[in-house]
């Protein structure tokens, strides 16, 4: 991390700069920041994310909540896009949920940038295993698994059948891996293994609308009924509710794979519809059943497993 903070003409006014980028690995600080600014009494915050290269959409959302949190105090305030924070925000739908565009923050600014050799950050934690996000080097496991016919049959992941046609390094398979503006992937890692047994996904987020849509992929019968990809997406839903704050998640299962259909309800969802004959599997058509659920409902589940608030902001505000 480098942090610093310069003084400025005006002390009632601030900047709050991110350099390189908006991700998981700087959100919370950058949040951290926005909080400090606002509990010094400033009449004006500047958000300045025009110089960032890598985008996600958890970075998003913490720019989002700050806008909102900004708004809620009465401080007047601006930002600054670049054409990578630009286009991120255009494809998660939020531009207009932002403060008003300006050109120019101003030179002094508190200024929040990435450690370049910290390690991949967890997403959440559990007694049986960690959620956390992928490596450069461990892109090759989505490859492996992208070639699994188990998982094809079970999953149907398009994340995966990006990476059969593309590669684990195609520049458009990295950034949906690990830099996503409507997508956050995690690798489940069972404590005492040395390597992850599958992943858990939150894509197709809408922030402005606080929806998205779970995906979980277990590489391996035994990994399914040791119930790792129930408790990956327990804590993944955890997550979604105090990180990026979503108040509905819909979750699809083949009407053939009784056990995915199972694991959802174990873990809240309620069936709420079928798409008839929807998918072809051994030459038959197989209905496919939609689930929902609630940000009640997660957050009952939360309560039930005694999850620590894992959120961008301090959890006694």
């Amino acid at each position: 991390m480098s942090e610093h903070t310069h003084a400025t003409p005006d002390a009632r006014r601030t900047t709050i700069a991110v350099r390189d980028e908006l991700t998981i690995r700087t959100a919370g600080r950058f949040c951290a920041a926005v909080d400090a600014a606002l509990d010094a009494g400033v009449t004006t915050v500047r958000l300045d994310v025009g110089d960032v290269k890598t985008v996600d959409v958890v970075g998003l959302a913490a720019l989002l909540q700050a806008a909102d949190r900004i708004q809620a105090r009465g401080v007047e305030s601006g930002i600054v896009l670049g054409t990578t924070t630009h286009t991120a925000a255009l494809r998660a739908r939020i531009i207009e949920d932002l403060p008003p565009l300006i050109e120019s923050a101003g030179s002094d600014a508190t200024v929040i940038a990435a450690e370049l050799d910290a390690a991949p950050p967890m997403l959440a934690a559990s007694e049986r295993l960690v959620l956390r996000h992928p490596t450069w080097d461990e892109l090759p496991l989505f490859e492996t698994w992208a070639r699994d016919p188990f998982l094809e049959q079970m999953v149907g992941s398009d994340l995966l059948y990006q990476c059969r046609h593309l590669g684990a390094y195609h520049p458009d398979y990295v950034t949906a891996v690990l830099a996503d503006p409507t997508a956050v992937t995690a690798l489940v890692h069972p404590r005492g293994l040395d390597r992850p047994v599958g992943f858990v996904r939150l894509y197709g987020i809408c922030l402005s609308q606080q929806f998205g849509f779970l995906e979980t992929a277990m590489a391996s019968v035994g990994s399914v009924r040791r119930a790792w990809g129930i408790d990956a997406s327990r804590l993944l839903l955890a997550y979604a509710v105090d990180t990026l704050e979503l108040q509905r998640i819909e979750a699809k299962a083949y009407a053939y794979n009784v056990l995915s259909a199972n694991s959802l309800r174990r873990n809240g969802f309620k069936e709420e519809g079928t798409l008839r004959e929807a998918r072809t599997y051994e030459g038959q058509r197989w209905d496919i059943s939609v689930f929902s659920i609630l940000a009640e409902e997660m957050r009952a589940e939360r309560l039930r497993e005694r999850c620590p608030y894992m959120g961008l902001w301090s959890a006694a505000r």
